[in-house]
């Protein structure tokens, strides 16, 4: 996939356009921003970052008459991949074993997360 890099309010936009069931407008993302992570983004802020993305090619903008929508190029579960790939890589040599041992360096992990890892990686071998 190898997508750009997004700041963090770019990832924010994304986020809310993800979460949605459907192709959004501005101001349907400007009211999710606004309300699920306490941003006082005007339309115009959004707007900007919205034209970012649609350059970076996570998103392309739909004209339908007057209505301005927004669909999605890059999936989540593609940039949630990705990211997690390039931080194990950069952080952890690439060492999913380093990654996990720091993750639950200060807190262990429970009975049933290790039930879930065991469970994910036997999934993995099939």
């Amino acid at each position: 996939m190898n997508a750009k890099q997004l700041t963090a309010a770019e990832t924010i936009v994304m986020k809310c356009i993800w979460d949605a069931d459907h192709e959004m407008s501005l101001a349907e993302i400007v009211k999710n921003a606004n309300e699920g992570y306490g941003k006082e983004w005007k339309p115009q802020t959004v707007s900007t970052y919205l034209a970012k993305l649609c350059l970076k090619n996570y998103i392309q903008m739909k004209r339908a008459g007057r209505t301005i929508t927004y669909e999605i190029l890059i999936t989540e579960e593609d940039y949630k991949s990705e990211q997690a790939r390039e931080f194990v890589a950069f952080w952890n040599n690439g060492s999913l074993k380093q990654f996990i041992t720091a993750f639950y360096k200060d807190e262990p992990a429970s009975k049933d997360e290790i039930e879930e890892l065991r469970n994910a990686i036997e999934e993995l071998e099939e």
